[in-house]
């Protein structure tokens, strides 16, 4: 019971600061106004010829693609007053490989969202003393630690993006679609390597945050709860000389 105690705490502590990470990794995803970033940034309009009503669709394809059951992008533009294909086939190609990925990605987010709930509730519904205050300090470990990885992580972002933005393509994908040509393809044109850079910092930051508000809330917890349960002060008795 005690081992089993002890791993249940110890995964808390581990799932919180992923499920922050993939918390944020999903907002960027779905989040419209992420994309409107690279074309506002970095001349998207003027590098693929596409005017910003039809950059803005192919956003909004993106995030429906995503969560719909089209195996492959199919998102059509206007070119030279002909309609097209937005996507060559190795980009659509490429583009299914990282829908499988996000697949992937938000099944572990639910099931990190389900195990802290389950966590916290457990904790609710078997509330005595000793457990809420463990629940306290351990909101003050998880958010200590992911504020830890995470300005680590930044760090090795700021000075290594490159080879990790290249080694994660590596690690994630079994094939070479994702090496695209940015004078050719509209998808790396869309979407630079400084954009990536931006939105990896903007995520690392976001779960920085975060995670100091967990410790906050932790510390708060704490502080609350010793407040509910000290003994009230016993009033003084004075004794009157006969």
């Amino acid at each position: 019971m005690q081992v089993a105690r002890w791993l249940s705490t110890a995964l808390f502590i581990v799932v919180v600061p992923v499920f922050l990470v993939l918390s944020n990794v999903r907002v960027a995803t779905m989040e419209p106004r992420v994309y409107d970033y690279s074309f506002d940034h970095y001349d998207v309009g003027e590098v693929t010829g596409l005017d910003r009503t039809q950059l803005t669709a192919a956003a909004r394809d993106f995030v429906h693609y995503f969560q719909d059951s089209r195996p492959l992008l199919t998102t059509r533009v206007v070119l030279g007053g002909q309609e097209q294909a937005l996507f060559s086939q190795k980009e659509t190609l490429h583009m299914k490989d990282v829908k499988t990925l996000f697949q992937a990605v938000f099944v572990v987010h639910e099931v990190a969202l389900a195990y802290v709930l389950a966590y916290v509730g457990a904790v609710f519904v078997w509330s005595h003393e000793r457990s809420m205050r463990t629940l306290a300090n351990q909101l003050i470990r998880a958010g200590i630690g992911t504020v830890g990885v995470l300005t680590v992580a930044a760090l090795m972002m700021l000075v290594g993006f490159d080879q990790l933005f290249y080694l994660f393509h590596k690690l994630s994908f079994s094939n070479d679609l994702w090496e695209l040509n940015p004078l050719t393809d509209h998808l790396i044109q869309m979407f630079p390597r400084d954009f990536w850079f931006m939105v990896t910092i903007a995520i690392g930051v976001a779960t920085i945050i975060e995670g100091s508000l967990l410790v906050l809330a932790g510390y708060a917890l704490r502080t609350w709860f010793e407040r509910s349960t000290a003994s009230p002060a016993q009033p003084a008795t004075v004794e009157v000389a006969s």
